[in-house]
């Protein structure tokens, strides 16, 4: 049987092999409708990431504080909405087609005001971000293709238990820092954190390629065309991790040169 990291598509592809999820008129999904789609999503994220962050500098300079902070504001609350958007969408997979595009909208929302902050402090920032984003997606795009289109599961394995322990090895170090003062130190240190999301942009890397995968594996088991929004999703959710972590690594760099200079 084969492996992929997401709970709900192996579900889908397994149904969909043993016959479960057949369907009747032989409409299945494709990879050029899950490309389309997938450009569909990333699309609306960035208009609205551009019209957020073109509101936020309007806002800046027409000095516009009370506006400026109903925004932020609306922005902050929007955490739990998304979560709420993501977890159904991870148990009922055919809601991506509507609920993605929400999710798509408040995150882009989230995602522009971020840049347009960063980017006022480090002009450019957030442009080189996007470019680095896309050149990530092609060389996993490339490497994918050169593997023959298919992971094996014990890659697939690797790169999904790592990328949890990962996370939880930050974590706790992070809430370590709070009391060890030498967790502090090292959590603080400016190589670490770059090294931190060094690591983080080549695992998102990864995690492209495992979405692409899934997308293979749809095709190959003859799922129902209504999953084709679900995968698009979740890549398009990976590239919008991989742009924050390339983002922040930028930040981080240009944080670093600036106290180099002083």
């Amino acid at each position: 049987m084969t492996f992929n990291g997401n709970p709900s598509l192996r579900r889908v592809i397994r149904n969909s092999q043993n016959g479960t999820y057949a369907t009747e008129d032989g409409n299945v999904v494709s990879m050029k409708a899950m490309a389309w789609k997938s450009i569909a999503l990333c699309a609306v994220t960035i208009v609205f990431a551009v019209l957020t962050a073109v509101l936020l500098f309007h806002l800046i300079e027409t000095a516009n504080v009370e506006a400026l902070a109903t925004l932020l504001i609306i922005l902050a609350c929007s955490a739990l909405p998304l979560i709420i958007i993501s977890l159904v969408i991870m148990f009922v997979p055919k809601t991506a087609g509507v609920l993605g595009f929400v999710y798509c909208m408040l995150e882009g929302a989230v995602m522009g005001v971020m840049s347009a902050l960063i980017d006022l402090f480090f002009p450019g920032i957030a442009l080189m971000a996007f470019l680095g984003t896309c050149i990530v997606f092609v060389i996993s795009w490339v490497v994918f293709r050169l593997l023959g289109q298919k992971l094996s599961s014990n890659f697939v394995k690797f790169v999904l238990v790592s990328f949890i322990s990962l996370v939880l090895l930050e974590g706790i170090g992070y809430l370590l820092s709070l009391f060890v003062p030498v967790f502090a130190l090292v959590m603080g240190n400016i190589w670490v954190q770059l090294a931190i999301s060094a690591v983080f942009i080549l695992w998102a890397a990864f995690m492209i390629m495992v979405d692409l995968n899934n997308m293979h594996l749809l095709v190959d088991s003859g799922a129902d065309k209504k999953y084709e929004w679900y995968a698009a999703f979740s890549l398009v959710t990976t590239l919008m991790w991989l742009y924050l972590e390339i983002l922040e690594l930028l930040m981080k760099l240009a944080v670093l040169a600036s106290s180099r200079k002083n």
